[in-house]
């Protein structure tokens, strides 16, 4: 039985004043008629957050609510949406039965949100709780600790803290994990924080030595991520923070990522090791708004970081072209890390790494035979101008050397058509998602690897996943596959819905 509405106008006038951050109604509520009915009531709605939405909770209904949150670090600020569903410990078996095929339709009804909640108890309905559920679901929690080693909360803390000891000067730390100079340290990050466009954007810390237990700073800079990456090496661990601004029409909003740098060939015993110094590391540089782990180069690039903190913030819709240029979204969205010019950089650190251009030979000698054209194509997807929604690239037979295979305007259907399971396949396809009244543009990288693909290829392909997603990025979501049927419709839909929170079905 399909889900209704009792007084559908003023469901919908109270849902759109929750999403409506000018208005103070924060929270809605919804449950049924009666235990046996499929019709929807409006229960209550109200601006006292969470913690009133909860007194309204009974041990004998099913309800579901939307609250509207705001989740902020240092001076940046996004409106989050939670959906809960609550399923009081006394509601009948048989309505319990019932809920599952629910479910779709009163998401559908309610909208997008970022975190869903299910709960069985108002007590566990809270202000801090549903905060706490949105940013651990956004990467943006505070891991914050206080001065007694406690974790601080959440929300408005405008630095790092971790924990004192009475001398100074001495290395710090907890456990075996020692900070060189905790003073220093915190002004270079403070120093990071505040500092304007001219100031470093970039610190990057690592072990003395490289294998000790003691952090130090190995070097900062103001040239941006790719500055970053030239001082990673294959034999050390790095933690960096970065910073990038963002510019959404007219206002710039300050972005920090994380950046947890970790070697594919570290030693498994001290890989161990060092993995216990991880929440340590994490609550020494939070707060941040993205979180990175790199294991290759290649991970660690302008746009990898770019798109961590767009799919943080929400604003993931807004994807730069190949160009640089903002593509897909009626609102102008831009990064830029504020690359000063006559840049300088301190470093201490270890071997420099050479990061792999986009075209020509790279990472196991994968080569783009035609860089521009391959770049163009990609840039047709991503032009709202164009009618182009898709292009896919493949091997010139057995050879590393990658060719476009074609592009065109029919969508998933079309490029699928040329996929086979002897063959291998990078794709990059434009969808659109609408919620609500507003169509948001969501690209997908497609990488299908067929079934009878020769056993070398197949065995080569593996080190150039690298320099292939350089080329494709930034995109929303990716999928790989080796069976033609998952490149389906229904299955690149449900993959937006759920990197993107949203209940709403994508259209071509």
């Amino acid at each position: 039985m399909s889900v209704t509405v009792q007084n559908e106008s003023a469901v919908k006038a109270a849902i759109a004043d929750v999403r409506n951050d000018s208005t103070p109604t924060d929270w809605i509520l919804l449950s049924y008629e009666s235990p046996k009915s499929s019709t929807l009531v409006l229960v209550g709605s109200g601006s006292g957050g969470a913690d009133e939405l909860s007194s309204h909770l009974q041990s004998g209904i099913v309800g579901y609510g939307l609250v509207r949150k705001v989740d902020r670090i240092d001076d940046s600020e996004t409106v989050k949406f939670a959906f809960i569903q609550f399923i009081g410990d006394k509601v009948p078996i048989l309505q319990k039965g019932r809920i599952s095929v629910h479910s779709g339709d009163v998401k559908k009804i309610i909208g997008p949100a970022h975190v869903d909640i299910p709960v069985a108890s108002a007590e566990e309905v809270s202000d801090v709780i549903v905060l706490q559920k949105i940013q651990d679901t956004s990467g943006t929690r505070t891991r914050v600790l206080d001065q007694a080693g406690q974790r601080a909360a959440s929300g408005s803390s405008s630095g790092p803290s971790i924990p004192r000891s009475s001398s100074s000067g001495a290395p710090k730390g907890k456990g075996d994990l020692q900070f060189s100079d905790e003073a220093e340290l915190k002004g270079q990050i403070r120093e990071l924080r505040t500092g304007g466009e001219s100031g470093p954007n970039w610190l990057l810390f690592g072990y003395e030595g490289g294998d000790s237990s003691t952090i130090v700073l190995l070097g900062q800079g103001t040239g941006g991520v790719s500055e970053l990456a030239s001082h990673l090496n294959n034999t050390t661990v790095g933690y960096g923070l970065v910073k990038e601004i963002e510019r959404i029409d007219e206002s710039n909003t300050v972005k920090f990522a994380y950046i947890n740098w970790t070697p594919d060939n570290i030693p498994r015993m001290l890989r161990a090791r060092l993995g216990t110094h991880s929440g340590t590391i994490q609550d020494f540089l939070s707060p941040y708004h993205a979180d990175i782990r790199a294991t290759t180069i290649d991970e660690v690039t302008e746009d990898a970081v770019v798109l961590a903190i767009k799919k943080a913030a929400g604003t993931a819709d807004h994807v730069r072209a190949v160009g640089g240029s903002s593509g897909g979204s009626s609102s102008s969205s831009s990064f830029r890390s504020g690359v000063a010019s006559g840049a300088k950089t301190t470093a201490t650190g270890g071997p420099k790494v050479t990061i792999p251009s986009s075209g020509g030979a790279s990472s196991g000698g994968v080569k783009f035979v035609d860089t521009v054209e391959v770049k163009t194509a990609l840039q047709d997807v991503r032009a709202d101008g164009t009618d182009t929604n898709w292009a896919l690239v493949s091997y010139e037979g057995d050879s590393n050397n990658l060719v476009l295979v074609g592009k065109g305007a029919g969508g998933l259907a079309e490029l699928s058509g040329h996929l086979s399971n002897d063959k291998v396949g990078y794709g990059l396809l434009r969808e659109t998602e609408r919620v609500d009244d507003s169509n948001t543009v969501k690209f997908v990288f497609i990488n299908f690897t067929g079934e009878n693909i020769n056993r070398m290829l197949r065995a080569r392909i593996g080190t150039h996943s690298g320099t292939v997603k350089e080329m494709f990025t930034p995109y929303h979501v990716d999928i790989t596959t080796s069976d033609l049927n998952e490149v389906s419709e229904d299955n690149i839909r449900g993959i937006i819905k759920k990197a993107a929170g949203t209940g709403n079905y994508v259209r071509k």
